[in-house]
C-alpha cells in the first residue's frame, strides 16, 4: 500500500470564475502529478446545483479510506478543503496550525461576499462563520491560521484579517507557525504570480514564484509534521503551466511525506535508546554492548554519510555494519546493495488514532495490569520475549526509556500470558514488545493489552499511536489492522558481510 493517498475532488460549483468547469480537468491533472500514491476519486456531479454539503460527506468518506497516510487533496475549488482541514483539527486539536497559501483570504461570509461564490468563504467557514450546513463541528481559532502570499482582500475581509499573520518567505512562516505540533498546508494555485502561472480563474499580480512556495513548504516540513496537504483551483489553460506544476507538486508532496516519517522515526529512536549514539560522518551510529537487536546496533543516515566510516565504526566493535533505511534513502540503499550489503527485515510502520484503538478494543475481556515503572515487568519481558539477550535488553534499553511509559501485562494461572510496552512523546505513543504466550494466542489478550495501553496513552495526551511490525508477520499485521492501525511507511536494514569473528546475524 502506498504511503500517500490522493483524494481527487473535481468540484467546481464553489467557484465564481466564468471558467470554473475547467477545475474538473485540473483536479485530474493534479492527481496525475502524484503517481506513486493510492488515488481516491470523489464522484462530483458535473452539473451546477447545491451539492457542496453532499460533497463534504463524500470527501470525508474518502479520507476515512486514506486514514493513516499523508493525504493530498486536489481540487477543484477551495471548498474541497472543508473535510480535510476538519479532520486535521479533530486529530491535532489546538496544536494544529493551518497555513493558507492563496492570493485571496477566503474570509468572506455569505453576507459580505461581493460574488456570493463559496470559494471566497472557505477559510471563514472553517473558522466557524459560514453557511450553516458547511461549518465544521470543531472550528479553527484565529490564532491557528497563517496567511501565506495573500494580497487581494475585500474590505470586509481586510477588517476581519487584521491581526492575522501574512507571510511571504520561509523565515517569517516558521516564526508565525511557532510551536505548533502539526500544520495543514493549503495551496490555492492563484498564490502564484500570473507571470509564471496563468491557469487559474482569479489571477492576482504580485504573487509568489513556484520556487518560493517549494522553499516555504520544505522549510515548514523540515521542522513540523505536515498533517495534510491540499492543492486547488487549477484551470488548465496553457501547456507550460502543467510543466510548472510538475516542478512544484513533486517537491512539495515529497517534503510533506518526509515530515510524517521523520516525526515518527524521531520518537521511535528516542523510545528505544541505544547504549551509545555517536553522530559523525553523516551518521547516527548506535551500539549497545551485549544486546543483539538490530535497532540497538545499526546506523541511521543523518547527512552525507561515509560508508567507509560506518564500516570502521562497527568493525572496531566486532560487528557487521548495519544501516536502517527509510523511504528517503533510496540512493543510499542502492549504493549499499551495490557494495554487497544484503537487505534484511523489511518492516512496516503502522499508525492509528488512539481513539480508534480504544473503540476497537472496548469488548476485550482479560484484565490488564499496568505499571509506570519497569521493575517487576522486566521479568515478564524476559519470559515472554525468550531470547538470549532479553535480560540485557531490559537492563540496557527498557530501563533507560526517558519518556513516560506504561508496562502492561496479563496473567493466567499465575504465569505471564501477554505483555506490551507503550512510550508517550509529544502527542504520540509508540507500541513495543507486544507478545502473547503461544498456547494462549487467539483469546483476545493482545487486543486487551492494546486497549489498555491506548487508554493510558490518551491520558498522556497522545492522540496517535505508532508501532513497527516485520512484513512477514501476517498474524500481527492482521491483529493491528483490526485494532485500527494502517501502514504509514516502511523501512528495512542493509547488513554488510560479516568478517571473521563477527556474528552472522543480529535479531530485531
Amino acid at each position: 500500500m502506498s504511503e500517500i493517498a490522493v483524494v481527487d475532488v473535481p468540484q467546481w460549483q464553489g467557484s465564481g470564475a466564468a471558467t470554473a468547469r475547467r477545475l474538473r480537468d485540473g483536479a485530474r491533472l493534479l492527481a496525475g502529478l502524484v503517481p506513486a500514491a493510492e488515488h481516491l476519486r470523489v464522484d462530483v456531479p458535473a452539473e451546477p446545483g447545491d451539492v457542496l454539503a453532499a460533497n463534504v460527506a463524500k470527501v470525508r468518506a474518502a479520507l476515512d479510506r486514506a486514514r493513516g497516510r499523508l493525504t493530498v487533496t486536489v481540487g477543484g475549488d477551495c471548498g474541497v478543503e472543508l473535510a480535510p482541514v476538519a479532520a486535521a483539527v479533530r486529530r491535532h486539536g489546538e496544536r494544529l496550525a493551518v497555513v493558507w497559501f492563496d492570493a485571496h483570504g477566503d474570509l468572506n461570509t455569505p453576507e459580505s461576499s461581493p460574488s456570493g461564490a463559496f470559494h471566497g468563504m472557505v477559510l471563514r467557514t472553517l473558522l466557524g462563520e459560514g453557511p450553516p450546513a458547511l461549518v465544521p463541528d470543531r472550528p479553527l481559532r484565529r490564532d491557528q491560521v497563517v496567511l501565506a502570499g495573500v494580497r487581494a482582500l475585500d474590505p470586509a475581509e481586510r477588517a476581519y484579517a487584521d491581526g492575522l499573520p501574512v507571510v511571504t518567505d520561509a523565515a517569517s512562516l516558521l516564526e508565525a507557525v511557532g510551536d505548533a505540533d502539526a500544520v495543514y498546508v493549503h495551496i490555492d494555485l492563484d498564490v502564484l504570480d500570473p507571470g509564471v502561472f496563468a491557469s487559474v480563474g482569479t489571477p492576482e499580480a504580485g504573487g509568489l514564484t513556484p520556487g518560493q512556495v517549494v522553499d516555504m513548504v520544505t522549510a515548514l516540513a523540515g521542522r513540523v509534521e505536515i498533517a495534510g496537504l491540499g492543492i486547488t483551483e487549477y484551470e488548465p489553460a496553457r501547456p507550460q503551466d502543467q510543466e510548472t506544476l510538475a516542478g512544484l507538486v513533486g517537491p512539495v508532496v515529497a517534503a510533506c511525506a518526509a515530515s510524517v516519517v521523520r516525526e515518527v522515526e524521531r520518537r521511535a529512536f528516542a523510545a528505544w535508546p541505544a547504549g551509545t549514539v555517536v553522530e559523525e560522518a553523516g551518521w547516527l551510529l548506535r551500539h549497545t554492548p551485549g544486546v543483539g537487536r538490530r535497532r540497538s546496533n545499526s546506523a541511521v543516515p543523518a547527512g552525507e554519510p561515509s560508508i567507509d566510516h560506518l564500516e570502521a565504526f562497527y568493525r572496531a566493535r566486532g560487528l557487521p555494519a548495519m544501516v536502517q533505511l527509510g523511504p528517503a534513502h533510496r540512493d543510499l540503499d542502492a549504493a549499499l546493495a551495490e557494495r554487497g550489503y544484503r537487505k534484511d527485515a523489511p518492516t512496516s510502520v503502522m499508525t492509528a488514532l488512539t481513539s480508534d484503538v480504544v473503540d476497537a478494543s472496548c469488548t476485550a475481556s482479560p484484565a490488564v495490569d499496568l505499571a509506570e515503572t519497569p521493575d517487576a515487568w522486566l521479568k515478564i519481558f524476559a519470559e515472554l520475549n525468550a531470547r538470549a539477550d532479553s535480560v540485557e535488553v531490559g537492563e540496557k534499553v527498557i530501563s533507560r526509556i526517558a519518556t513516560p511509559a506504561a508496562f502492561l501485562s496479563v496473567t493466567r494461572d499465575g504465569r505471564p500470558a501477554g505483555m506490551g510496552l507503550f512510550a508517550a512523546d509529544a502527542g504520540w505513543a509508540g507500541v513495543f514488545a507486544m507478545a502473547t504466550r503461544p498456547d494462549l494466542r487467539g483469546q483476545g489478550i493482545a487486543t486487551a493489552v492494546l486497549g489498555a495501553g491506548a487508554r493510558w496513552a490518551a491520558h498522556q495526551g497522545a492522540t496517535r499511536l505508532y508501532l513497527q511490525v516485520e512484513d512477514d508477520n501476517d498474524t500481527a499485521r492482521r491483529l493491528y489492522a483490526r485494532a485500527g492501525f494502517t501502514r504509514s511507511h516502511g523501512y528495512h536494514y542493509r547488513i554488510g558481510q560479516a568478517r571473521s569473528g563477527e556474528p552472522a546475524s543480529i535479531q530485531r
